[in-house]
């Protein structure tokens, strides 16, 4: 129980307390930076666009400081399972090769064969079947489907059967990341297998709590990331990352649908997990959204991931030549890469914005200057701001050299900062003190 002048404070004193109690899986290898297979091919995903992928990143990217601390990952998301084991140990070699570090993808608590509930469960050599694992009510019936998946209760031994199987398989593979999705899945209520467990969410920890000792020895080391989706919020101490909303897309919409998350989620970072996962980053276009998005559009998007604390994951086919350019241009900028690689949040300066989200987020630095990201949410209308230093942070009778760090340039504010915004533009500002 607190009480508090400023919201924003309080959430962060909460936050800071649940991690008091149960802190962040550790992380001290920095800001997870590289490229997501999800939003830019989607079920096209195969060998040679993941290995070409690797490349791209490697020759015109990382090169240019793409990455943090010298780390580049390159994900598999869902349906890398069309490839073959050597396929995927070829694909683990070639990224590496590169100085890159491979991710793979799982759903560890559903299962998506629908009516083939009678086949075996991988990893259980034929001891248990599908349908042996899968959650049920109290008189034996499979709960019926969330979002077209079924849930499988975390307590079965035959499901830690099979999560030994496959995260021993992702070892061997050569893999060091894993997204977990559809995690809410093992925290349903239901009659678990372990009758010690009377609740969900108390399934959902023993599933958890399963993963982590499989991956004891690399977790340790920090050798192994993990980031989950469409999880629980709590709890949160099993997994470095959690994505803050569901799946965000290149246009300007999705932007302020993630950044809705942002404005009252927040105070997650560093607190309850150690990174806020904005979702895969999309500049140019989509899998299911091929029309080219505005310039603006793609810089929004990536100014909303570099400012929620922050895994910063593109998503874009670079079998096309634009959204290559388009990665070029946007990825690269020295001055923006550093907020992001900072691995701390933004607040939102105001909360009464709803189901809509704040367009303006600040983060102080350590010498008391402060970053000042705002956003325009229409691209068919340009936008003019008017923020009030005194409601930003800062002192209203104070003048501040105000810098855009993407475009360098520099203004003199007192009082109020006046900002012009073409259509879906973001700008991310530095306020210091002149002296």
């Amino acid at each position: 129980l607190g009480f508090y002048n400023d919201y924003r404070d309080g959430l962060e004193a909460y936050g800071q307390a649940n991690r008091v109690i149960a802190e962040p899986l550790k992380w001290e290898k920095g800001v997870p930076v590289g490229w997501n297979s999800w939003a830019a091919v989607a079920t096209e995903i195969n060998y040679d666009i993941y290995t070409k992928t690797s490349d791209f990143v490697k020759e015109k990217l990382q090169s240019k400081g793409y990455s943090a601390d010298g780390r580049v990952y390159i994900n598999f998301d869902a349906f890398w399972d069309r490839l073959t084991e050597e396929e995927l140990i070829a694909a683990a070699k070639h990224v590496k090769a590169n100085g890159q570090i491979p991710g793979i993808y799982t759903t560890p608590f559903t299962f998506w064969g629908k009516s083939d509930s009678e086949g075996a469960v991988p990893g259980t050599d034929g001891k248990y079947h599908w349908q042996d694992i899968l959650l049920k009510d109290e008189e034996g019936n499979i709960l019926p489907p969330i979002d077209g998946g079924l849930c499988i209760d975390p307590t079965h031994p035959g499901n830690k059967m099979r999560l030994e199987w496959e995260l021993n398989n992702f070892k061997r593979w050569g893999f060091q990341y894993v997204k977990m999705d559809f995690m809410a899945h093992g925290a349903v209520e239901g009659i678990h297998y372990d009758k010690n467990i009377t609740t969900g969410i108390a399934a959902y920890n023993f599933g958890m709590q399963q993963v982590d000792k499989i991956l004891e020895e690399e977790l340790q080391a920090q050798d192994f990331f993990i980031s989950l989706s469409i999880a629980p919020i709590f709890p949160g101490q099993y997994a470095h990352g959690r994505r803050i909303s569901c799946d965000v897309f290149g246009t300007i919409n999705w932007t302020e649908y993630m950044l809705n998350s942002l404005s009252y989620g927040w105070w997650l970072n560093e607190n309850v997990y150690r990174f806020n996962d904005p979702d895969h980053v999309v500049l140019y276009n989509s899998y299911n959204h091929r029309e080219e998005s505005m310039f603006n559009e793609g810089m929004s998007r990536f100014f909303s991931a570099v400012i929620s604390g922050t895994m910063l994951l593109n998503s874009d086919d670079y079998r096309q030549e634009a959204a290559k350019e388009r990665a070029e241009e946007i990825l690269t900028n020295k001055a923006i890469l550093e907020v992001a690689t900072a691995g701390k949040t933004f607040r939102p300066v105001e909360g009464n914005t709803g189901d809509k989200a704040c367009d303006s987020f600040v983060r102080r630095k350590e010498d008391g200057s402060l970053y000042l990201a705002v956003f325009n949410f229409s691209n068919t209308e340009k936008k003019n701001m008017e923020l009030s230093l005194e409601r930003i942070g800062l002192n209203k009778e104070t003048v501040y050299i105000a810098k855009d760090l993407w475009s360098g340039e520099e203004t003199q504010v007192k009082n109020i900062v006046c900002i012009a915004l073409q259509e879906a533009q973001p700008k991310i500002y530095l306020l210091e003190e002149v002296k």
